[in-house]
């Protein structure tokens, strides 16, 4: 995989890694009730969860990866297409934030694991995010399953970060995170540069065999 493109797949990937979703707020809710160290269960039930969509998603991304001009452009113009959903979505959706601070210490691993899991499992539009995502930093003439495991790990492991870095700090993030005005703010700060990735993206053009 070219370097380039690769440091291209991970800026994107950032930029939605650590924008506050539904597993950010629940690794955030679950480090101020059970502490940071607890909450690991929660992000790797996260990441199992990722892991099983990207695995589903990646099934049929052979066949379009190595077909024709026409369907490639397909492909791009539908991830070019949810990134900028994406970034509307952001700039115009509501704000609704709830976290509690009332300490709990008695939760098990295996149940803040299923929690994590459940919470990213139960979204389906996960895996067609990663069907739109992936094929256009893929390279036909390059081998699959090595390209899809490098951004797949990828995936994970800024994922990962960025929700422990949001578990690790999550007292302090807390009077910032309820505060409504600053996550309107963000989250239009955040839907533009979404859009202005997906731009960038419809200018990717198919490696020519």
């Amino acid at each position: 995989m070219d370097l380039s493109v690769w440091l291209s797949f991970v800026g994107t990937v950032m930029l939605i890694a650590f924008t506050p979703g539904p597993s950010v707020l629940l690794a955030t809710a679950n480090s101020m009730k059970y502490g940071a160290k607890k909450t690991v269960g929660t992000i790797l039930g996260d990441l199992s969860a990722n892991l099983c969509q990207i695995a589903l998603a990646s099934l049929g991304l052979a066949s379009f990866v190595i077909s024709s001009g026409a369907v490639f452009q397909f492909i791009k113009w539908c991830g070019v297409a949810y990134l900028i959903y994406m970034g509307l979505s952001k700039i115009f959706s509501k704000v609704q934030i709830k976290l509690s601070a009332n300490k709990d210490q008695k939760r098990s691993f295996r149940k803040l694991y299923g929690e994590g899991f459940l919470m990213s499992a139960a979204n389906p539009k996960a895996i067609v995010f990663f069907a739109a995502l992936f094929p256009l930093f893929l390279d036909p003439n390059a081998p699959f399953l090595l390209q899809v495991s490098i951004l797949a790990l990828t995936f994970l492991a800024i994922d990962g970060i960025s929700l422990l870095i949001y578990a690790r700090f999550a007292e302090q993030l807390k009077s910032y995170l309820e505060n409504r005005e600053k996550v309107h703010l963000q989250n239009k700060i955040v839907g533009s540069l979404l859009i202005f990735s997906g731009i960038m993206l419809s200018l990717v053009k198919r490696t020519q065999s």
